[in-house]
């Protein structure tokens, strides 16, 4: 008996104990969530403290804009400013401004998942040199005590290779972990992201970008509730009031930076680079042709090239359809930004209470929350392995001419 009543205080525990540990979880999670606001409360802020000079000398350039004459008279002031020059001058700060914001946890998982991709690319190249290098190496019976301390062996090169194989396996496994980490943090945004959109950014020469623009975008947003927050504070102190505004006006103006070079990266640089490999892979097929018909040439090697050469320009049309396809859809965001922008300048020219410079503010951080809203479209055919290794390919080639 006395065994049986000191076990019914314990199987009641064990009943309870499930409940207790979830109520445990949910206080921890709770915990960790306030921890998590915290630091991005602390994060956001010194940004702000960072990004806010090179905004308020931005904004005292476009308050001067229009006083500028539209072009300098070289004769009589060969060095005043001009609207052209003071135009150049925002567009400098608006890159600095944007350097500064291109930053956020999902940026540095971005960026550590690019980096650990780096590092699985170069032990494959250390891969490839250990394995070539076997070929011609003797064995350890085959040499010396002496020539030992001098020569590599098959067996060094084994362990060499079994080192990077290891290294390969440990970093894809990290791969997987940075990758539900950016998928994590695109949920935290509303941005629903596919595994086959997430490969698409990946592989993709504007991938980088998008992840940039999202995490400027975050960034703004966050910063015009400061923004407003301090405009609230400010009361009746217009002037206060509307430099805060003008800031804001900045930020928006920071948007239209950021899409503009988008759309611009891919319709000058990218899409004619494609144009270039399909061209090419145009010329290689024509000629193997020309070589089988002439009889020229190694049948089988030809044909096998003609097929690669297909697959480069099946690849490249791909390519140039995803990257139309992300230009449209950046231009049509840009549309409303633009409609933002000028918006908010005629309000900052004409701004007349505090109030009204915080229910704008207020507005135009709601139109920040729908721009967050981007579908990111994934690569069609993307599943199609040969497919993927030529896209990869690609990219590899335009990020580094």
């Amino acid at each position: 008996m006395m065994k049986m009543n000191s076990i019914y205080p314990i199987a009641f525990l064990l009943l309870q104990l499930p409940g207790f540990l979830a109520g445990q979880s949910a206080f921890a999670q709770e915990n960790l969530d306030e921890e998590l606001k915290k630091k991005e409360e602390t994060r956001i802020g010194r940004l702000f403290e960072k990004v806010v000079p090179t905004l308020d000398q931005a904004r005292k350039l476009i308050d001067g804009h229009d006083k500028l004459p539209k072009r300098r008279f070289l004769l009589l002031r060969p060095f005043a400013d001009d609207q052209q020059s003071n135009e150049a001058e925002t567009t400098e700060l608006l890159d600095e401004a944007i350097e500064m914001l291109d930053s956020s946890p999902l940026r540095d998982l971005w960026k550590e998942l690019h980096s650990v991709k780096r590092q699985i690319r170069k032990a494959h190249h250390k891969l490839a040199e250990y394995r070539q290098r076997r070929v011609s190496a003797p064995r350890e019976k085959e040499i010396g005590l002496f020539d030992r301390a001098f020569v590599s062996t098959k067996e060094d090169y084994d362990e060499l290779i079994d080192e990077e194989e290891t290294e390969i396996s440990a970093n894809e496994r990290q791969i997987e972990n940075l990758k539900n980490g950016v998928v994590k943090e695109l949920k935290a945004l509303n941005l629903e992201v596919d595994r086959d959109a997430l490969e698409s950014l990946l592989s993709s020469v504007s991938g980088d970008d998008f992840v940039s623009m999202i995490a400027l975008f975050d960034n703004i947003r966050h910063l015009t509730g400061q923004l407003q927050s301090l405009t609230e504070q400010s009361g009746e102190a217009l002037d206060i009031a509307k430099r805060y505004y003008g800031m804001h006006v900045v930020l928006v103006k920071i948007m239209d930076r950021m899409q503009q070079r988008f759309i611009s990266d891919i319709d000058k640089e990218h899409i004619p680079r494609l144009l270039t490999y399909s061209k090419e892979a145009e010329k290689n097929v024509s000629q193997a042709l020309d070589l089988i018909r002439k009889e020229a040439g190694d049948e089988e090697i030809l044909r096998s090239n003609i097929e690669s050469n297909q697959l480069t320009l099946r690849a490249a049309k791909l390519y140039t359809e995803y990257l139309l396809n992300n230009a449209d859809l950046i231009r049509e965001e840009n549309k409303h930004v633009k409609k933002n922008l000028s918006t908010a300048l005629n309000t900052y020219k004409t701004v007349k209470l505090s109030s009204d410079v915080s229910r704008l503010m207020k507005t135009g951080r709601q139109n920040f929350e729908t721009l967050m809203q981007l579908q990111i479209p994934p690569l069609r055919e993307f599943r199609n392995e040969m497919l993927r290794k030529e896209y990869q390919r690609m990219t590899t080639e335009l990020l580094d001419p």
